[in-house]
Parts: structure tokens; C-alpha cells; sequence
């Protein structure tokens, strides 16, 4: 039996048991075995957690991490840089490029606290791309939701649409683990396109979730009336959905997954508010690694701040302010950090269906823990999830445990080479901005 004891951190549990002041983390065998004051260390290795919090890991809800190897091609999304200048390069991708964003892309989010990602993988243009991204992601050793998506690619190495059925049902059956490192889910189809109502159907045969993007005003109705609804699709973006809309996603718990950078740029960045008030469970995540950098914590900071933003917007707008802030009421300011915090871990686990593995610091669940140091430059008082979110940086990223295994220690990667990733990430993108 393997076992690491956390000593001594300030311990946020996201569960009904409430935070420790102090408190130690027992982990056996991959899981959380007890969580109390001053717990036997016996054949335990010893981590001193003291000056730390320690909360459940980061969950990136969305994240196209094959687009690792073009960090930072699409600075600008205003004018559809992204479709223009991004997507025509994948025609240029071979599987090896898939294998480095998982692996590059996964470690990123490690450094940063993330332990697991929904990877969505519309970059799969033959056999062996969906393979070696989930290999990448293994060798980073972040939980992962493999999203297969059905997107047809240009050129297709596919025979026919049947062939990428074949295909999605190998990877399932070869890499799916109910309760392991690896899930796979699907990604469907926009509103629209063809195909999408039986790549639905693949996917609720398989009780997998699916990922659908969510991009004009409608789509949610035309997928009620179809009836398509459930709290197994989970919804990217929806900047313009309607009240009735997020109403009726409401009703069957389907989930809404908001991504900070891409969704504010540009875009109406209101329906995060609507739905939350509604009670559409929202999710977040980091989307598009060609534009922003795999650090799930940074989205969420980004949001408190242009969540404010908005909220004063919206009160001064219902009535006259005569002061620099308007007065808290209900749903004004709509996110504290704990709010987010909690969004980013218990209830994303919730609205993947995996409440019962990760989520939260309890007892019988995985130990994914991320550990924040706090005591760098004099310590903190009040809320650790509020010093987390506004006063961390990924430089306060101490250790990272996913699967009860240390993947982060003392703010470094466990076994990641830079300089190897700087090598093959350069001769990939000279590869591909050369054949653009």
C-alpha cells in the first residue's frame, strides 16, 4: 500500500464537512483515506504542507489542447481570426502534433493546478490522431476527458462518416475507464449540420456525455424541439442565448460551459449571470490555447473581474447609483470567489458526472489536491478560497497530486522536459506555418 501524508495545510474541502484551519490529508493508495488534525504518519511519505491551502483540483470544463503546439498564433479573435487563420492549419497536423498538445498542453495545466481537463479534439483527421493525443495526455498524467469530436476535417482521412463511427467506437472501447485517469466523450456537431442527431444517439448508447458549441440564438430551442435536451450535452460558449433558452436547459440540468478569454472578446459576456440566476449549472475553462495560456485559475480570476464589470452595469441600468459601487443585493456582485472556486471543482465534477471520484477533499475520493502556497510574502487572513483566486499566481502552485500521484513538487513539473518540448513544439509549428 502506497501512502503520502499532507501535513499541517489549511485544508478547503468543497464538502458538506466544511474547511480545516489545520489539518493533515491521508492518502492511500490514490485516495483520500482521512482528513483531521495531527494524523499518524506511519510508512507515509511526508509532505509539509504548512503554509499552504489545500483544495481539490482545478477542472478544466473545455480546452483544445492539440492547439498547443500554435500558442499564442491567435492573439486577436475580433474579425474570425480563429476560423481563418487556426482552423485551416489542421489540415497541415499530423497525429505527432495531437501526441505534443496532450503532453505539453496537459502539463501546462498541471503547473497551474488543473488536474483534470475536458480535452475537445476537433483536430482528429484520420485513424491514430485520437491515439496519440490520449497518449500525450497519459504522459502528462492529468486526469483527462478525451472529447472525440465528430467534426469532419479538410481533407478527411475517413472513408465516409461510418469510418469515424468505427474509429470513435475503437477509441471508447480501447482507452474509456468508468472510473480510471482516461474517459471518453463525444463532440458533436453544431445546430444544424448533418449527422448530429446520430452522433447523439452513438454517444447516449455509449451513457457518455457529448459537447456541443453553442454560437447562434436558437440553437438551444431548435434542440428542444427536437428533443435533444439533457444533462448529458454539455453547451460551449452560448453568448446569445436567450432567457427561454438557458429556461428550458434549466429544467433537465444541462450544463453551460463559459470560456473567459474567447467568451469576452467581442462577444455579449451577459449569459453567465442569466444562467446562473436561472439555475443552469455553469462550468468553466480555457478553450483555445492559440489565444490564451492553459491556466484554468487565470479564467476564473479574469471573470470575477469582468463579472463586477457587469454587475454594475446592470444595476446602474435598473436604477440611478449615486455611489462609486452599487449596494450588494441579491445577485449583486453574482460571483464571490468561492463561488467560482466551487464552480471549478465540486460542481464541474458534478456536471461530468464524476461528483462521486473527484470534486471535493472527502473521504473515499481520488486524491486530486492542489496545494497553494500562501506564506511567500507574509501570509494572508479571511477566506483561502478569496486569496486563491486574487491574490495566488501559478508561481504560488506548490504541489499538485492527481490520483494520489505528485505531479507537481515544489512548483516544478514532475519529470517534464522543457527543453525536449521546446525542440519538437518548434520543429512542429515550422512544419505547419511553413506548409500554410
Amino acid at each position: 500500500m502506497s501512502r503520502l501524508l499532507l501535513r499541517q495545510a489549511e485544508v478547503v474541502t468543497m464538502d458538506a464537512a466544511g474547511d480545516w484551519p489545520v489539518a493533515d490529508i491521508l492518502v492511500e493508495d490514490g485516495a483520500i483515506a482521512a482528513v483531521g488534525p495531527e494524523l499518524p504518519a506511519t510508512d507515509a511519505e511526508l509532505v509539509d504542507a504548512s503554509g499552504c491551502i489545500a483544495l481539490p483540483g482545478i477542472i478544466d470544463a473545455h480546452t483544445c489542447l492539440w492547439q498547443t503546439v500554435l500558442r499564442n498564433w491567435v492573439p486577436d479573435l475580433w474579425g474570425g481570426r480563429y476560423f481563418g487563420e487556426l482552423l485551416p492549419l489542421r489540415r497541415h497536423f499530423q497525429a505527432e502534433e495531437n501526441h505534443l498538445g496532450g503532453w505539453i498542453g496537459g502539463s501546462e495545466l498541471l503547473s497551474c493546478g488543473t488536474t483534470t481537463v475536458v480535452d475537445y479534439c476537433h483536430n482528429i483527421a484520420g485513424p491514430g490522431y485520437a491515439e496519440a493525443a490520449i497518449a500525450g495526455l497519459r504522459e502528462s498524467g492529468i486526469r483527462h476527458v478525451f472529447t472525440y469530436s465528430f467534426m469532419n476535417e479538410s481533407p478527411d482521412g475517413f472513408a465516409s462518416q461510418r469510418a469515424r463511427f468505427s474509429d470513435a467506437e475503437h477509441i471508447y472501447r480501447r482507452f474509456h475507464e468508468a472510473s480510471g485517469m482516461t474517459s471518453v466523450h463525444f463532440g458533436v456537431e453544431s445546430v444544424g449540420a448533418g449527422g448530429l442527431s446520430e452522433q447523439l444517439a452513438f454517444a447516449r448508447d455509449h451513457v457518455a456525455m457529448s459537447c456541443i458549441h453553442i454560437n447562434a440564438r436558437n440553437d438551444i430551442h431548435q434542440l428542444l424541439l427536437d428533443g435533444l435536451l439533457g444533462p448529458d450535452l454539455l453547451a460551449i460558449h452560448g453568448n446569445l442565448l436567450t432567457d427561454a433558452e438557458l429556461q428550458a436547459m434549466a429544467e433537465v440540468r444541462m450544463p453551460l460551459c463559459f470560456t473567459p478569454s474567447a467568451d469576452v472578446q467581442g462577444t455579449p459576456a451577459d449569459v453567465v449571470r442569466r444562467a446562473r440566476l436561472l439555475g443552469v449549472p455553469v462550468v468553466y475553462g480555457c478553450d483555445v490555447p492559440c489565444h490564451v495560456g492553459s491556466d484554468t485559475l487565470q479564467q476564473l480570476r479574469y471573470l470575477f473581474h469582468v463579472q463586477g464589470y457587469i454587475d454594475g452595469a446592470v444595476a446602474r441600468e435598473r436604477a440611478p447609483v449615486h455611489t462609486r459601487r452599487p449596494t450588494p443585493a441579491f445577485g449583486m456582485p453574482l460571483l464571490r470567489p468561492r463561488d467560482l472556486i466551487r464552480s471549478a471543482t465540486i460542481e464541474a465534477a458534478t456536471a461530468l458526472g464524476m461528483q462521486d471520484r473527484i470534486g471535493s477533499i472527502t473521504v473515499g475520493k481520488r486524491a486530486d489536491i492542489v496545494l497553494v502556497r500562501k506564506d511567500a510574502f507574509g501570509g494572508a487572513v479571511g477566506d483561502p478560497c478569496a486569496y486563491v483566486l486574487l491574490q495566488a499566481s501559478a508561481r504560488d502552485i506548490d504541489t499538485v497530486l492527481v490520483d494520489g500521484v505528485v505531479r507537481v513538487r515544489g512548483g516544478r513539473v514532475e519529470g517534464f522536459d522543457a527543453q525536449r518540448a521546446r525542440r519538437l513544439a518548434g520543429e512542429a509549428r515550422q512544419r505547419l506555418i511553413g506548409a500554410a
